[in-house]
């Protein structure tokens, strides 16, 4: 709430709502108008622009110099990320989310409810975490869960259907592919990306009373990696790493699309066996299509153009929203790292949102990550600790090491694949009982 002589009112848009595209020009008007009256209103000279743009407008005086940077560099005001591509950081680890669909699963098999409360019991008891139940609740939403009304045979934390197609479309097709004769198989190769501070350290010692240990402060500079393995061993030629130019948010920040698709074309595709499936997780930057574009932020007049360039006839009286609909029809969405795959004969498969579980890369990260902790000290040097990681990889990812993991996974995976269909048959039940004819 604001305040005007006495009065209060409301903001007329919500704070932290990302601005549209007309927003942004709008801001970029008030700025223009405020900088040519600055010599010429005595009042106002005595302001910064930047300043008074951010008073009039209600918009950050961070995000008014964002947009009038991108307008001078560019012509163009900033494009914004889609909503539905924004990575949500969060305090519980990606690692943790199978235990957690684990807990939920069993829970229902035994008849009873599973609540927040449950969930934070086995954080605080896997992971050593405390966190607030709201957030595990917000949480429990990303990961696909929904809180239902109890009946007789369906769940009260049911996942969401599409989560669950989605689930299941995925271990379909690796299933496909393991059926298949072995001069028609596909290859398995998982890929994944992580990160490890400077100061990664160990969790745990043997301590005696009032005794401690001497750690540097902060987490320290980050080395972000990439890697690929398969079932006998981590792929030779593909493991890339550099250090992190961003302080904030998680390790996904430090990538984008451009960058991967260097490395898929310079690295990993090159040193793939042939016929290879590629997995990858739903990342931004690892679904990029081939037009990089949001048409949701763009003009009336662009999106009619680029109908026009693609020879798709529009009619005068069409409105933005059946301009955007055709546009949608149109629009190639395929993501650059299939079509890059494809043209040398392999296959890319996407797995389900928040499954890090059915990824054996994750346990690789798990393993070399405890190794360089184990062998950190005050003394060991941030390229240190970097020869650490790939020393790692080369003692403790051994073949065997890497055909347990795969059969770990797929123990996993036969479970979610039982799980899914006697869910669908408990949900099919259901409505023949709920039914009135």
């Amino acid at each position: 709430m604001d305040q005007s002589h006495g009065r209060q009112f409301a903001r007329p848009r919500k704070r932290g709502r990302p601005l549209t595209y007309e927003e942004k020009w709008m801001v970029q008007h008030v700025f223009e108008t405020l900088t040519k009256k600055k010599n010429a209103e005595p009042i106002l000279q005595r302001h910064d622009p930047y300043s008074l743009t951010s008073k009039y407008t209600g918009v950050a005086r961070s995000v008014v110099a964002a947009i009038t940077k991108a307008v001078r560099q560019t012509g163009n005001v900033p494009v914004s990320t889609p909503l539905g591509n924004r990575h949500q950081p969060t305090t519980i680890p990606l690692a943790a989310e199978g235990q957690i669909r684990e807990l939920v699963f069993e829970k229902h098999r035994q008849g009873t409810i599973c609540h927040a409360k449950h969930v934070h019991a086995l954080l605080k008891e896997a992971c050593g975490l405390e966190v607030h139940e709201r957030t595990i609740q917000r949480h429990l939403k990303r990961m696909g869960f929904c809180w239902l009304r109890t009946k007789n045979r369906p769940r009260s934390l049911r996942e969401k259907a599409e989560v669950r197609q989605q689930r299941h479309d995925y271990l379909y097709e690796l299933r496909r592919n393991r059926q298949r004769p072995p001069d028609e198989r596909y290859q398995v190769i998982y890929v994944d990306e992580s990160f490890l501070h400077h100061h990664h350290g160990g969790q745990y010692s043997w301590f005696s009373e009032n005794d401690f240990v001497e750690r540097m402060s902060g987490k320290g500079r980050r080395w972000c990696f990439i890697h690929a393995m398969q079932k006998t061993g981590l792929l030779a030629g593909t493991f890339l790493a550099f250090e992190a130019k961003h302080g904030k948010g998680d390790y996904h920040a430090q990538f984008d699309g451009a960058m991967f698709q260097h490395w898929l074309t310079a690295q990993l595709l090159r040193n793939v066996p042939p016929r290879s499936l590629i997995i990858l997780d739903r990342c931004p930057f690892h679904t990029v299509g081939r037009e990089a574009v949001v048409p949701s932020q763009m003009k009336k007049g662009d999106l009619r153009q680029w109908l026009t360039e693609r020879g798709v006839a529009w009619e005068e009286q069409w409105l933005r929203a059946r301009l955007l609909e055709e546009m949608d029809r149109y629009r190639d969405k395929k993501p650059m790292v299939e079509i890059l795959a494809e043209a040398q004969g392999h296959k890319v498969l996407f797995l389900p949102v928040h499954h890090p579980e059915l990824n054996p890369i994750e346990l690789v990260w798990a393993t070399v990550k405890h190794y360089c902790g184990t062998i950190f000290s005050n003394s060991t040097s941030f390229k240190e600790q970097r020869q650490h990681l790939e020393e790692s990889f080369e003692r403790d990812i051994t073949p065997e090491y890497c055909a347990k993991v795969y059969e770990h996974v797929q123990h996993i995976e036969e479970r979610y694949w039982t799980t899914d269909l006697l869910i669908d048959e408990d949900i099919e039940l259901e409505d023949e009982e709920g039914s009135p004819f």
